[in-house]
């Protein structure tokens, strides 16, 4: 090839690569503005008064809805929170808050915990990061969230102090995308009114109450889909298009109770079939069941 021919493809090469990498730089920049911009709004919320009970049985109360609703998997058993992923996370420092009135953990009002459970909003009235109020809180009746808040408030202190959260790239450009939901507070309808009780009662009502916190891994339909995590498995079909619709009330306790499928196979850690397994009780978990039964 003679040299000017040559000469002719390395500048056309060089002038395509800056092109690119000039788009690149102008789609990372738009999608910096775009996601400081969400992460800085601040929602101006007039949570609902709810009055926190002190009573034994409302404790008790609180305790189990935190159970059930998995709290202790991001934040602890100690409530004292915890860093996702360590310092090598690709997509950014995040953390579980420690809800303890510890060192660096929460020194909450009522109405700011009704604000950071209900509508997934911090103090200073920005989105709280990575917390999935959608799928664990939000929907509570006003006596379970009320209960709720009462059994956080009495946590013993614990001194934890957490890193500041920030991006990185990668998170940053998914969170741009849509396909990381980094602030929950976008997800929430802030006019919602919920319900003042729900009574306990086997029936699919019932179950499809409880069953909104599946909905966070197995998606809003419950068709699940591929690991989201590194070595994490395909995330199972809860549907009747899925191995549960072949499943017997039994068989469905007996897999929750112990980790092992009808077909024989180990449920993977990622599911949190161990904390369900000593929080559940026999008349929710049936509900539960119910209620996938009827999802097409």
């Amino acid at each position: 090839m003679p040299n000017s021919r040559l000469k002719k493809l390395v500048f056309r090469t060089a002038g395509i690569l800056g092109s690119l990498l000039v788009l690149l730089l102008f789609f990372y920049a738009f999608a910096y503005y775009q996601t400081q911009r969400r992460a800085n709004q601040v929602y101006a919320l007039a949570p609902q008064t709810l009055r926190i009970p002190e009573d034994a049985a409302s404790y008790e109360l609180g305790r189990h809805v935190a159970d059930i609703r998995d709290c202790k998997d991001c934040h602890g058993n100690d409530f004292s929170g915890q860093v996702f992923g360590g310092k090598d996370n690709p997509l950014g420092r995040l953390y579980a808050s420690n809800l303890t009135p510890g060192k660096g953990g929460l020194q909450y009002t009522d109405q700011d915990w009704v604000r950071a459970l209900r509508h997934g909003v911090g103090q200073d009235g920005k989105s709280l990061w990575f917390m999935p109020v959608q799928h664990v809180s939000t929907p509570l009746s006003n006596q379970e969230l009320a209960a709720l808040i009462s059994y956080l408030q009495q946590l013993p202190p614990v001194d934890k102090v957490h890193p500041t959260k920030a991006f990185k790239p990668l998170g940053r450009v998914l969170t741009f995308l849509g396909k990381f939901p980094m602030f929950p507070a976008e997800l929430v309808d802030h006019q919602a009114t919920y319900a003042e009780e729900v009574k306990p009662q086997v029936s699919a009502t019932y179950g499809a109450y409880l069953a909104i916190t599946c909905s966070g891994c197995h998606g809003t339909d419950f068709k699940g889909g591929p690991g989201r995590q590194k070595g994490e498995p395909v995330i199972a079909d809860l549907t009747r298009t899925g191995n549960l619709k072949h499943w017997s009330w039994g068989e469905f306790r007996q897999t929750i109770r112990t980790g092992q499928t009808p077909e024989g196979r180990q449920l993977s850690d990622f599911m949190p079939w161990k904390a369900y397994a000593t929080s559940y009780q026999e008349p929710e978990l049936e509900a539960i069941y119910l209620y996938l039964r009827t999802l097409k």
